[in-house]
């Protein structure tokens, strides 16, 4: 793992995404979002209408890769960007169910493990810390109440249950959503988002791109 990965896990709404870019800002590392290479393969099962039992056929012969923007990745898949389709609502409903294969979180492991041979990675999502980096001494779980994180999943338009994708991310039997061993929780339930990243960044004390 040539490159420095700081890992940023937490459920839906715990504000992991959002603290995770400021951090990579901060010290000029990579900001990468797991969540964002699930959607963009759920994107292309929802546009070719892919069975269940098709998944993993499907997905050896097709092509995602990230292209580099700076110190941010743009996702492509069999040439096309995905960047606009990844907040559909059928996108959403499709990732738990992707995520379930053991065959889709191989794959998305390996193409994010292919990022950080190549650059120091704030990266964000359920299993980095426990699963796709658990060699990284810099964990963090960020959490926060199941009323707070409706509330801002409401305010960003979402209509999903937070208890529903907490039940379904914690029970699964590949790569659960777990606290990592050794990571630095946090909730943020009465947190502003300033004081999350400063927080983070006090316990990364040194670090720098």
């Amino acid at each position: 793992m040539p490159g420095r990965i700081i890992a940023i896990d937490g459920p839906a709404a715990s504000g992991k995404s959002s603290v995770a870019h400021a951090v990579a800002v901060a010290l000029g590392y990579m900001f990468v979002s797991s969540g964002h290479f699930y959607r963009a393969l759920a994107w292309g099962v929802v546009r070719d209408r892919i069975p269940g039992e098709s998944f993993q056929e499907w997905i050896q012969c097709h092509h995602l890769y990230a292209e580099e923007e700076g110190l941010e990745i743009r996702l492509v898949l069999d040439g096309e960007d995905v960047t606009p389709h990844l907040s559909e609502p059928e996108v959403a409903a499709m990732v738990s169910k992707l995520a379930v294969f053991p065959e889709v979180r191989d794959f998305v492991n390996a193409l994010l493990r292919t990022q950080a041979g190549r650059h120091d990675l704030v990266i964000e999502g359920r299993d980095i810390g426990s699963v796709v980096f658990p060699e990284t001494p810099h964990k963090f779980f960020l959490d926060a109440s199941p009323e707070e994180r409706a509330r801002r999943r409401a305010k960003d338009g979402t209509v999903d249950s937070v208890v529903e994708r907490d039940r379904l991310d914690s029970t699964r039997a590949i790569a659960p959503l777990s606290v990592p061993v050794g990571a630095v929780v946090i909730d943020t339930t009465n947190l502003t988002l300033d004081q999350v990243v400063a927080t983070v960044l006090e316990h990364l004390s040194g670090l720098s791109g």
